[in-house]
């Protein structure tokens, strides 16, 4: 099961290349050449893969950073690992090939308190710093986590994390606009 790729662009496809595109990639190019963050790729997110969401909400976190004058390393990064959490909530073939471990979330039972929109802030920070130590600061710690607010009762302490925060909720709705078109348009036929 082939999901690494030295060649990340070839896997930014579904992001349009703008004027600062390539500013943007040099800060994430070694996040995305990282082994466990590629297997996002293979991990679904609503109706599509994570690795496009993710790396979406990283390229508009960081172009919302430079016009607000935010600082847009940490809107990029934080944008970036802000669902970089350790296990899979939707089960996927690929997935269950490569690692088990990584699916054993999926067929638990949670107490809403324990879902996993309540949670996955906290568990992508811990794990960014896992994999990416010492360049996970407070800032970007703090954005990751708060990333959910208001499902989760802090909100963000730094403009970046509020970025994040909008740009993700923005990117999710606008996907949940398409599906909810599709499927009506769908029904129509």
């Amino acid at each position: 099961m082939e999901y690494y790729n030295k060649d990340v662009i070839k896997d930014l496809d579904h992001i349009i290349k703008g004027k600062y595109f390539d500013d943007w990639f040099k800060i994430v190019k070694p996040f995305l050449l990282n082994d466990e963050l590629q297997r996002r790729k293979l991990f679904k997110h609503h109706s599509g893969r994570l690795w496009d969401h993710i790396t979406e909400v990283s390229y508009y976190s960081y172009l919302l950073a430079k016009i607000k004058h935010a600082d847009e390393y940490v809107a990029a990064v934080a944008g970036l690992l802000h669902d970089f959490y350790p296990k899979a909530y939707k089960y996927t073939k690929e997935l269950d090939e490569l690692d088990h471990n990584y699916v054993t979330d999926v067929i638990k039972i949670q107490m809403p308190h324990k879902m996993h929109a309540f949670t996955h802030g906290k568990a992508a920070a811990i794990n960014a710093r896992k994999h990416f130590g010492d360049v996970i600061d407070e800032k970007i710690y703090s954005s990751i986590v708060t990333h959910m607010f208001p499902l989760t009762p802090r909100p963000p302490k730094y403009q970046e994390g509020w970025i994040v925060q909008y740009i993700d909720k923005y990117l999710s709705i606008g996907l949940i606009n398409r599906i909810r078109y599709k499927l009506d348009r769908d029904e129509k036929k």
